[in-house]
């Protein structure tokens, strides 16, 4: 497996062992839930001046619990890339999913305490700033704050980091049954920090050439339709509802959305009446485009899980964890030993009985004999 880890062989390996439909629709698939998350918790979040602390804790625990969606996603596709690594019969998505679902609880406690660090960070920064707001004393005494805050912030941006890594990392972690997930991929990191970087960043080329090429494809053939459709094609994307024209990402989706609605920025306008059809048209054409691009987030997930589990696998040699754990029926064999343990027992016991009496039965014919002498 180290092999797997080295130069072109990382970029061929990681492109066949993520190019499989199983993974990415199944990734595809709780990338769909965690996006729901994000949205619902953006219309929960109040949106008065007052109640923006507020806002912004609902929006930041529906991030925590779509990370720890998209987690479990990465978790199940790194269980099917190890059974790929080693050669054996290929997992299928529902048992991969099951597989961790059964490790749910790494996956939720783990990044948990990464999330809470985060946050203790982001409090203790807070109650600086506040200080800063007494007068007098409180405004002299916090222009000494960058003495602490710019290490807070430092602190920040490392914890944000393991977040990201984690994401790649803690699934074949898991998966393999490491104890102390978050201490083991810290230690990780800190072992082979500059050739886990280079491994990162060959992901991230991967992604992002395969994502230029899929929105170049979707803008080409959205150009395509312009040029025949004329008018009606704006009318049917005038349709699409708002929440279908949103993907995770905020850069890269606004790239998408250049792309893919570019008609949609010219200057016309409806008809007075539109036809049901073309509203029943809106909404399909926009569910299915929505599914496309979700899909290719969802090659995304896969991309850096796969990535992930070759680099752990390939710097440490230690993807065989998970296959000792499964010849748990060899235990039950071990206690043949026991065979050994009554026979030594048995020879001592049936040998000093038989000497015994040998010993008593020379004593008495001795003792008959010296009578006689007497």
């Amino acid at each position: 497996m180290a092999k797997d880890a080295e130069g072109s062989v990382l970029t061929r390996r990681l492109l066949e062992l993520t190019w499989k439909p199983g993974k990415i629709i199944l990734q595809t698939e709780l990338l769909i839930v965690a996006y729901f998350v994000l949205l619902i918790a953006s219309w929960i979040a109040p949106s008065s001046p007052g109640a923006a602390w507020f806002a912004a804790v609902i929006i930041f625990l529906g991030r925590v619990i779509a990370y720890f969606v998209v987690l479990l996603g990465m978790t199940a596709v790194a269980k099917m890339t190890l059974a790929e690594l080693k050669g054996k019969d290929p997992v299928s998505a529902r048992e991969a999913f099951s597989a961790a679902m059964g490790k749910i609880k790494d996956v939720v406690a783990s990044p948990i305490k990464i999330f809470a660090l985060l946050a203790g960070l982001a409090v203790f920064h807070v109650v600086i700033d506040l200080f800063g707001k007494i007068p007098f004393v409180g405004e002299l005494a916090w222009m000494f704050s960058p003495v602490f805050t710019f290490p807070l912030g430092i602190a920040m941006v490392a914890a944000i980091l393991v977040l990201v890594f984690g994401a790649m990392i803690l699934p074949t972690i898991i998966i393999l049954g490491k104890e102390g997930p978050v201490s083991e991929l810290i230690d990780f990191l800190r072992r082979h920090t500059v050739k886990f970087a280079g491994h990162f960043l060959v992901a991230l080329v991967v992604a992002v050439i395969t994502l230029i090429v899929l929105v170049w494809a979707i803008g080409l053939s959205n150009a395509v339709s312009d040029r025949i459709m004329g008018e009606k094609l704006v009318f049917v994307q005038n349709r699409v509802p708002q929440w279908l024209q949103q993907t995770p990402g905020q850069t890269l989706t606004h790239i998408v959305t250049v792309l893919r609605w570019g008609p949609m920025y010219r200057m016309t306008q409806d008809p007075k009446a539109l036809r049901w059809t073309i509203y029943v048209a809106g909404f399909v054409y926009g569910l299915i485009m929505w599914l496309i691009h979700m899909s290719f987030w969802g090659f995304v997930a896969v991309n850096f899980s796969v990535a992930g589990t070759l680099s752990y696998t390939g710097l440490t040699g230690d993807g065989g964890e998970e296959e000792k754990a499964e010849p748990a029926p060899e235990k039950p064999d071990a206690p043949v030993k026991e065979e050994k343990k009554p026979a030594p027992p048995e020879k001592p016991k049936k040998a000093a009985p038989k000497k015994a009496p040998a010993a008593k039965k020379e004593e008495k014919p001795a003792a008959e004999k010296e009578k006689p002498k007497e």
